[in-house]
């Protein structure tokens, strides 16, 4: 054994820690995440729109985005973060977490037992609302966070758009400036061949449903077993049950479903299909208002199957498989395997050190570099190695029929069922008559767009919908983007400590009034804003009834802060009002 222990530890330091897949394995090497993503088979699997670009399409924003939006600020800690999708679910449950001390990430080298990666998907089933439109959260947005990295990876939805956007909080940590930016897709699509979400497979043995990997998170947190199921980390239990995987599996694969339903629904009917989508729509919302009246083999259903024949792709259209297969981070690796790993990872960081880096980096060159150092999965285990498709549908599908009803939810059925007054052939007539067509061209199709104009045909107040608008929105902001350059002994120093967590990078335009690209124009935007000296006037509004308009907000990170610089005789509060202008000018 200690032989063995030599050898591993001799080939490690002479490969200088590399992992290279061997090129008949049938896994690219980490370094050529750059490059094209036609390697995936794009043609298959893209988006119709747009998929190569980093940054959503002009107009569009991610679900992420909107929901941030609605809170107006992020929430912090991450358990914040999680708790943030209760309000909008009626069991006041809002999401699923998970935790996964060694996976497969390109963060997963950060990760380990005492601080595991938290997953989160939201499930959330809105309550029914007559004049408003819910959010459709469940399977369209997920989370994964490491706070070694302080980084939260986020896939969400953009429903304009039709695909799946994929993000970064940088700077997510405890008295840091988070940013909100938009990821190198290339890089992600790497693993997320289909531009969706992916997961394991049953029994999800990388997650803490597996007792022995839960076990080991109690012990390196220092938690006794029998409290590791009420024991939380980051807002997730140390330990649980596996019907939290098998419902995380059950929200990927939702999510996974919809990138074919779009392509099926813009290519497979082709540029001219408008019958083919009436077709497709008027069955979904048939099925949607009554399962139980749906038929596969009725003269609807044969008529899809007719349009869809014209213009069906030869090789038909392929399902992505989104499941990797299971892995045991603790039964599948000897001692000495896992000794191994350890070795690289605590050198490939000594490497990085002496470069004056972190393994916490948020430059994507760098985080390949320390991922490609320090991975060692077979082929067959690596999300990078190229997955056959699950199945591959014909003309004779109708996966998108039942893919287009799954983008509404149980309250959309509700609402459908009142205007029409549960007559279904009515509004299935609706769309045959081509009262919908302009909804119907070779776009995504959206299910927002299609309720309102239901609603407004079938003589109904047209409901309002939160999430589809970016008016208001502050641009768009890429991977990589450098921070603030502020000089030394400046008062945006003071800004930044108390302001910039919500009113820097904050996608709501409005609140983004510190956004600006250099330390002077952030001083002119804050000068522009004569009302931030009302908030922060404590001597006169502290415990008067206007003290919930003083800034920060209670019980934030920041207000705890700015409090105890006040108890100590800190003028900072004096600092941020000089700097700007009276409301009145005297």
């Amino acid at each position: 054994m200690n032989a063995r222990f030599l050898g591993a530890c001799l080939l490690l330091l002479a490969a200088g820690l590399p992992q290279v897949v061997p090129a008949g394995a049938g896994a690219p090497h980490a370094t050529l995440l750059f490059t094209s993503p036609a390697r995936a088979d794009t043609a298959q699997v893209a988006v119709a729109r747009h998929d190569g670009e980093d940054l959503p399409p002009p107009g569009t924003r991610s679900l992420f985005d909107h929901h941030v939006a609605r809170l107006g600020a992020l929430p912090y800690p991450f358990a914040a973060l999680i708790d943030s999708f209760r309000p909008f679910d009626r069991w006041n449950s809002g999401s699923v977490s998970l935790l996964v001390p060694d996976g497969r990430s390109l963060r997963r080298a950060e990760a380990d037992f005492r601080q595991p990666r938290a997953l989160v998907a939201a499930q959330v089933d809105a309550p029914f609302a007559p004049f408003e439109i819910e959010p459709f959260y469940s399977g369209r947005l997920f989370l994964g966070f490491v706070e070694a990295a302080d980084e939260i990876e986020v896939i969400s939805y953009n429903e304009a758009a039709g695909r799946f956007e994929y993000q970064l909080v940088e700077n997510y940590c405890s008295g840091c400036v988070p940013r909100i930016v938009y990821a190198k897709r290339v890089v992600c699509l790497t693993c997320h061949h289909a531009g969706a979400p992916i997961f394991s497979s049953r029994p999800w043995a990388e997650t803490n449903a597996n007792i022995a990997v839960a076990r080991e998170i109690a012990a390196a947190r220092e938690v006794a077993w029998l409290q590791a199921g009420a024991t939380r980390y980051q807002g997730v239990t140390l330990s649980t049950q596996l019907l939290t995987p098998e419902t995380f599996d059950e929200l990927t694969v939702l999510g996974a479903e919809i990138p074919v339903v779009q392509k099926i629904w813009i290519e497979a009917c082709g540029a001219d299909g408008l019958a083919c989508r009436r077709s497709i729509l008027a069955q979904a919302l048939g099925l949607v208002m009554d399962p139980g009246a749906f038929h596969p083999q009725s003269e609807a259903s044969e008529r899809t199957r007719a349009l869809q024949r014209r213009h069906w792709p030869r090789g038909g259209v392929r399902i992505p498989e989104n499941l990797l297969p299971s892995r045991d981070p603790i039964a599948d690796r000897s001692v000495i395997d896992r000794l191994v790993q350890d070795i690289r990872v605590r050198f490939a960081r000594w490497r990085l050190q002496l470069a004056g880096e972190t393994s916490a980096s948020h430059d994507s060159a760098r985080k390949l570099s320390f991922f490609n150092q320090t991975t060692h999965l077979p082929p067959e285990l690596d999300p990078r190695t190229l997955r056959p498709p699950r199945a591959t549908l014909q003309a004779d599908s109708l996966y998108a029929v039942h893919g287009v009803a799954r983008l509404f939810t149980p309250a959309d059925r509700r609402r459908l069922r009142e205007w029409s007054n549960d007559d279904t052939a009515r509004v299935e007539q609706l769309v045959r008559s081509g009262a919908l067509d302009e909804l119907l061209g070779p776009a995504p199709v959206s299910r927002v767009p299609v309720l309102q104009k239901v609603a407004q045909l079938l003589g109904q107040e047209v409901p309002e919908y939160c999430c589809l608008d970016t008016g208001g929105f502050s641009p768009p902001r890429m991977e990589n983007t450098p921070p603030l350059a502020i000089p030394a002994g400046s008062v945006l120093e003071t800004f930044q400590r108390y302001c910039f967590a919500c009113h820097r990078g904050n996608p709501v335009q409005r609140l983004n009034f510190m956004g600006a690209a250099t330390a002077q124009a952030v001083l002119e935007e804050i000068r522009a804003k004569p009302e931030i000296r009302d908030v922060l006037d404590y001597a006169r509004y502290e415990n008067s009834e206007k003290e919930g308009t003083l800034m920060p907000p209670r019980n934030s990170e920041q207000r705890a802060a700015l409090d105890a610089a006040r108890r100590t005789g800190g003028d900072d509060i004096r600092r941020m009002r000089d700097a700007v202008p009276a409301m009145f000018g005297f």
